[in-house]
């Protein structure tokens, strides 16, 4: 009896072993091998990564990726078995210390992809002192939207902003030359105008944000509400976005924006609301020099894959998705993909890829993420409680906003304390 136990734990043991076998299901019905990639391309872009991916089965015999697109593809990455995640720049450095990423340079060599390919600003995000720890995508942005209608030709400086309103408001007083929310992209609000006063955020290992030059930077936006009128009062969340699609309802009056600083993911909807009406442009110098924040998406290797067959097989996706002629297909989604060769046939058509084309320049004077462990929670504070003060509070004075920045602070430091290493 004891015998018989015995076997059957160690069938259990072999069954469960092949089941679980590492970081993907295996070999397909016809004996391809199987990778599995996970991302979050839930919205209209998705249907463009599956382009690349479904493109890249056809077009062998060896290899089948497959895809999940996920809304929380972080907590089932977590969770599950990859062989390839999609992460955004900045949390690169949180799941590298946490140790669930490894570096994928030999990869990409045998992919033939050198990080030299890409635009210098992608190329730093995943480069570490101790290698490579992703393949950058894309990166996106603040971008501007505007309605030709409103403002035929697109704001470039506060000045600007400041004359379009007042142009604006002689028509209808319900009409601003843009909208500033109090959440949905306070922490792109923030950091852009960080970045066009150059005011460098880190110190240590966490966000100083208790610096006499933000606190200045942040009233801009308090002005542009409060005192220039640049800004109707009281946007919520996505209100930037919500007031250019005139879907605001401010004392019983409809407000609009004749621009919008927001996401890109927003181009879809604002192109079938204004269509040719729809112009597209950087994001206007509102402080001292240029400069833009957003995010970007990278390629991870999971520090699970180890099997030689499976990390081949990565190579020879990562080969085929990195050749312009398939990678041009995420553009076509409106992303802008950091890949250089890849931005060249963009730039070369620029009619046909408007909104990459147009974030393409912005790439020089982008700012993205600095590598910190827990960045998104490093910069909650300031975000869900400052920055909405800033834009809602009137009465908002240098010296209150201090006192908040300094909490914000006193956040971040013991956030980075939680840091592995």
């Amino acid at each position: 009896m004891k015998k018989l136990a015995f076997f059957l734990v160690i069938l259990a043991v072999l069954f469960l072993s092949a089941c679980g076998g590492g970081s993907g299901s295996g070999e397909t019905a016809d004996g391809k091998i199987e990778l599995t990639y996970i991302n979050g391309f839930t919205g209209g872009d998705g249907d463009f990564m599956k382009k690349i991916t479904d493109g890249f089965n056809e077009s062998q015999d060896k290899y089948v990726i497959k895809e999940s697109q996920e809304k929380d593809h972080y907590t089932k990455f977590k969770t599950g078995n990859y062989d390839l995640v999609i992460i955004h720049t900045d949390l690169l450095e949180t799941y590298k210390q946490d140790g669930m990423i490894q570096d994928i340079s030999s990869v990409m060599e045998t992919a033939g992809v050198s990080p030299d390919d890409f635009h210098d600003k992608a190329k730093e995000q995943v480069t570490f002192d101790d290698g490579v720890f992703a393949v950058p995508l894309d990166i996106h942005p603040m971008t501007m939207f505007y309605n030709k209608k409103l403002a035929p030709e697109a704001p470039q400086t506060y000045e600007d902003f400041a004359s379009l309103t007042q142009s604006l408001q002689q028509q209808d007083p319900n009409l601003f030359a843009t909208g500033v929310p109090s959440a949905g992209l306070g922490e792109w609000f923030i950091m852009t105008v960080a970045a066009q006063n150059g005011i460098d955020l880190v110190e240590d290992n966490y966000m100083n944000f208790a610096q006499e030059e933000l606190a200045d930077a942040l009233m801009i936006y308090n002005n542009m509400i409060f005192k220039d009128k640049i800004s109707p009062e009281g946007l919520g969340l996505d209100g930037e976005f919500q007031a250019f699609m005139k879907q605001v309802d401010e004392g019983g009056s409809a407000v609009q924006t004749a621009t919008a600083l927001t996401g890109p993911w927003y181009y879809q909807a604002v192109k079938e609301a204004y269509g040719d009406d729809l112009g597209i442009a950087s994001v206007p110098v509102i402080g001292e020099q240029p400069g833009v924040y957003g995010a970007g998406h990278t390629l991870a290797l999971p520090s699970s894959v180890t099997d030689e067959e499976r990390i081949a097989g990565i190579a020879e996706f990562l080969k085929y998705m990195y050749t312009p002629e398939n990678l041009i297909n995420w553009a076509d989604s409106g992303q802008a993909p950091t890949h250089m060769p890849t931005m060249e046939l963009v730039e070369s058509d620029a009619a046909k890829y408007p909104l990459s084309a147009q974030n393409i320049k912005q790439f020089d004077s982008f700012e993205g993420a600095p590598k910190l462990y827990q960045y998104r929670e490093q910069v909650r504070y300031v975000v869900e409680n400052v920055y909405p003060k800033v834009v809602g509070d009137a009465n908002m004075t240098k010296e209150t906003l201090m006192g908040e920045l300094e909490k914000a602070t006193e956040q971040s430091k013991q956030v980075a304390e939680t840091a592995p290493q």
